[in-house]
């Protein structure tokens, strides 16, 4: 097949490697004229308007303005079928091919046999929350495998040692016939996050399907834009959905309105060692976790603890955990943060790294705009740290304010200052709080009660499923 590749920067550079062997690359297309005329790879890149010069026979999307370019060769006279997100590309260069991951021993089945379909498998919390379900699948005796179109190996590996088979499934997330012959195996199928909605649509045909819902309002126009024809609700009808949070449930109503009804929180391990104290001496550490982001807010926190008393300021250490991106916030945040002696990175912490963090902080900050359900802040909780969350966060469905954490409304600067100052003032009430916080995690984020949850929830999804055939075939 030969193909163009519509995008010459740092999305190409990050794909590249998965380019298949059967293609032919004949062309790039790029909109910077600095960049016209050049070569990369030993192939010349042109300009859009240029693209009929090149004997194509598709047109591959290679950034992330795909929605943008895509618009363009449709102005300039390519036809629409011609025109391939980068994932589908991959999808129909890879149907039918894959890799199976797993242990020696042999599985001990008492219950189902469920298959996890979830997205990249990476250090992210869905899947991280795709990963804790399948685990509190295999607790309660059932056969669990996790299905994903590639991923890190050092989590694929991480992810076998904990007895769950990982098959990489490059065709993921769209489904051909060849996935279907395999999944049939399985007696039920849960799909995890918005972005898989083309597996969630295919796998109902012929299995029963729970879809878990996590995303950001963000997220859903352009998933929807590249799922044509899907914007209505008939396929939902053979899909049980479920949210993780009001948050998130709200943001599927905007395009589904009313089909979720039920909240499913997942769950994680408890890797709390004991009790943690909180000291009375030494500055109180807040942390801020999670990638640069206008969505998480990290803006918003600096700006109000600027708002605190310079004596205020000194009595508090404040860790920034995560990517910070070369954008024009990441730069933004990197500003403040150098005219600022309270604060520093910490950067990306792998787990232990973590671990050994939760121990040294003492307040846990999700200033997010939105966030349908914050892994960080339930980490907190497990290690029984106070928690201070916007109203626009799925766990501020779990917080009563001022008892087991702290909630100030989405935005307002003012009010997370004076959460902020409320905590260095009252140290002593912390330790209460947090005891509070934890008792939370073990009633709604334990792995025991999230898989009690899960189980129940997949049991419905299966006997809908059944309901729904039988009524169907009586048609």
């Amino acid at each position: 097949m030969k193909v163009v590749l519509f995008g010459a920067g740092g999305f190409y550079q990050a794909v590249k490697k998965n380019m298949p062997s059967q293609v032919e690359v004949v062309a790039f297309l790029d909109n910077n004229p600095r960049l016209q005329g050049s070569c990369l790879d030993g192939i010349r890149i042109m300009a859009p308007e240029e693209v009929h010069q090149t004997g194509y026979e598709k047109i591959i999307l290679t950034s992330e303005k795909e929605r943008e370019m895509k618009s363009q060769l449709l102005s300039l006279g390519v036809a629409k079928k011609d025109i391939w997100y980068w994932e589908f590309f991959l999808s129909e260069m890879n149907h039918g091919t894959l890799r199976l991951f797993c242990r020696n021993s042999a599985m001990v089945q008492t219950g189902k046999r469920i298959l996890v379909i979830s997205t990249y498998l990476d250090y992210n919390g869905g899947s991280v929350a795709a990963v804790h379900a399948a685990q509190a699948l295999c607790s309660r005796g059932h056969a669990v495998a996790l299905a994903v179109p590639d991923g890190n190996q050092a989590f694929i590996g991480e992810t076998v040692e904990k007895g769950i088979p990982v098959v990489l499934c490059p065709a993921l997330p769209y489904v051909h016939e060849e996935e279907l012959l395999w999944i049939r195996q399985f007696d039920v199928v849960l799909v995890n996050v918005f972005q898989m909605i083309f597996s969630a649509c295919a796998v109902s045909r012929v299995r029963p399907v729970m879809w878990w819902i996590h995303e950001p309002g963000e997220l859903y126009g352009k998933i929807l834009d590249r799922f044509e024809g899907y914007d209505g609700m008939d396929f939902l009808k053979r899909v049980s959905p479920y949210a993780v949070s009001s948050i998130a449930q709200r943001n599927f109503h905007t395009c589904f309105p009313g089909r979720i009804e039920e909240t499913l929180a997942y769950g994680i391990p408890d890797e709390r060692s004991g009790e943690e104290p909180y000291q009375q001496s030494g500055p109180l550490v807040f942390a801020v976790i999670g990638p640069a982001s206008e969505r998480k807010g990290q803006d918003i926190f600096l700006e109000a603890l600027e708002m605190l008393s310079p004596r205020d300021r000194e009595k508090v250490q404040c860790w920034l955990i995560g990517n910070v991106w070369e954008d024009a916030y990441g730069r933004w945040i990197k500003d403040q943060v150098s005219h600022n002696a309270a604060v520093e990175f910490r950067g990306v912490l792998t787990r232990e790294e973590m671990k050994s963090a939760y121990g040294k902080i003492d307040v846990v900050v999700c200033p997010s705009r939105e966030e349908p359900m914050s892994l960080a802040t339930t980490e907190g909780m497990m290690h029984g740290k106070v928690c201070i969350v916007s109203d626009s966060t799925g766990m501020a469905d779990y917080i009563t304010d001022g008892v087991n954490g702290l909630i100030c409304r989405t935005r307002d600067v003012k009010e997370l200052s004076e959460k902020l100052r409320w905590t260095v003032t009252n140290r002593e009430k912390l330790r209460e709080i947090g005891k509070e916080a934890r008792l939370t995690y073990e009633r709604h984020f334990s792995m025991e009660s999230f898989g009690e949850r899960l189980e129940k929830a997949l049991q419905k999804t299966a006997e809908a499923y059944e309901k729904l055939s039988e009524s169907s075939a009586h048609v």
